[in-house]
């Protein structure tokens, strides 16, 4: 209850602390009032706001940018991702967003990115399966496969997008390319503020790492240069999960407190899909061992654990990263939704082993399965949350959970499978 209270305490001050002397703030001639912080992670806080002039709740993520350590460019790759997409019915759209410099004579390079989003009062996936567990209720599973269908379509225009085409075609594409050029342009400008005052000394000192620096990576537009009109230029979520954990996990001395990435429309049956800042080109051929390390450094940083695909825990040189991982993730997310946590969270409690070896060795089961290793009965056995799944709900995580990416279906089988599974699922209680 004290860490619980101190936590509190923290999140509050930080909150007074983004927006000094006012509960009120403008993004482009947008006034908002701050209602309530909604969760932050890293540089990165969400807030509910409200607009002044007409009521509307928003979500608002703001990204400080502190120079050399997270850039413009990589704050609003988010930005320039929504753009490519929209509209998608399954993925979230960016209401607005600014740059801004922040106030800090110690730090004059440094900026403020604000993104301002939809706001979705059913909160997120997690928050379902939170209440699930407490209620001692499930998800209807003819209800959650159409949902599962959603997120699995909005997945599809990612790893089938074709260079100025659907679902927002040039027009999409030419302003998330102003969106990445707004964000080169904020970045130049920060380097030169830091640069004017840094002393001649420092600059020298410094040049030598500024020549060799390597290009972002991940970029979104960038990426499809040399790519032919209609073309595929395929991207990979990367993230998929349901949400936030009750715990943070830590990895590297590092703490990761990711936010949620699938939303509940206020309809209570379409997901959207949100946080593209762990998007990236795919396939992406490992080449080196130096690329091989990257990528485990980069997956480790923007993937979050339970549901990160074995390949990401250990690249092995010499082979590709594609978009099966998001098939891996989204297998790992429905089974959460039956049972109430990543089968490698579940697997890895068991057992007391570490949740790495579990992803690695696909060390997994559902609780039933458990129970008929164990030599029990379910007439002797006191049920658990994840019984009672339907055969064909089981196969769809089972065929996602191939350790070997090449035996996963790809998102099109995917679709497929699941779309045969509801066809054969009776109609939920309730349900018109």
């Amino acid at each position: 209850m004290a860490q619980f209270m101190m936590d509190l305490l923290y999140s509050l001050t930080n909150c007074f602390f983004c927006f000094p002397g006012s509960p009120q703030l403008k993004i482009n001639n947008r006034s908002f009032k701050i209602l309530r912080l909604l969760g932050e992670g890293g540089f990165s806080y969400v807030y509910l706001v409200q607009e002044t002039s007409n009521g509307q709740l928003y979500a608002l993520k703001k990204i400080r940018c502190p120079f050399g350590q997270e850039s413009v460019s990589l704050a609003l790759k988010e930005v320039e991702a929504y753009t490519l997409f929209s509209p998608h019915p399954n993925i979230i759209h960016s209401v607005d967003y600014s740059v801004t410099s922040a106030k800090d004579k110690s730090d004059p390079g440094s900026k403020t990115v604000y993104i301002l989003l939809p706001y979705y009062r059913r909160g997120n996936l997690q928050d379902a399966i939170n209440a699930n567990l407490v209620n001692h209720t499930k998800f209807p599973e003819r209800r959650l496969m159409i949902l599962f269908l959603g997120v699995a379509g909005a997945l599809k225009a990612m790893h089938q997008y074709r260079v100025k085409g659907a679902p927002g075609g040039a027009v999409a594409q030419k302003k998330a390319r102003g969106v990445r050029q707004e964000a080169a342009q904020a970045d130049e400008d920060a380097a030169r503020e830091a640069e004017r005052r840094r002393s001649s000394k420092e600059r020298n000192r410094d040049q030598e790492d500024i020549e060799q620096e390597p290009l972002m990576e991940g970029e979104v537009t960038r990426s499809q240069e040399g790519v032919g009109e209609g073309e595929i230029r395929a991207y990979a979520h990367r993230d998929i999960k349901p949400g936030t954990q009750l715990a943070s996990f830590h990895e590297g001395g590092k703490l990761l407190n990711h936010l949620g990435n699938i939303m509940i429309a206020d309809d209570g049956k379409t997901p959207i899909l949100m946080d593209l800042g762990s998007l990236a080109p795919s396939p992406t051929p490992i080449t080196s061992r130096s690329l091989a390390l990257a990528m485990q450094d980069t997956a480790a940083e923007h993937s979050t654990m339970p549901y990160r695909a074995p390949e990401l825990f250990d690249v092995k040189t010499g082979s590709v990263i594609d978009t099966k991982v998001d098939v891996w993730s989204l297998g790992c997310t429905l089974y959460a939704c039956l049972v109430g946590k990543s089968p490698f969270e579940a697997r890895s409690e068991e057992t007391g082993g570490s949740l790495s070896i579990c992803v690695l060795s696909g060390d997994w089961r559902f609780p039933d399965e458990a129970q008929q290793r164990n030599g029990k009965s379910k007439a002797n056995a006191a049920p658990k949350d994840g019984e009672g799944i339907t055969g064909s709900v089981k196969e769809v995580v089972r065929r996602c959970l191939r350790v070997e990416a090449a035996e996963r279906p790809d998102i099109d089988e995917l679709i497929e499978l699941v779309e045969n599974v509801v066809a054969e699922l009776p109609e939920d209680e309730g349900e018109e």
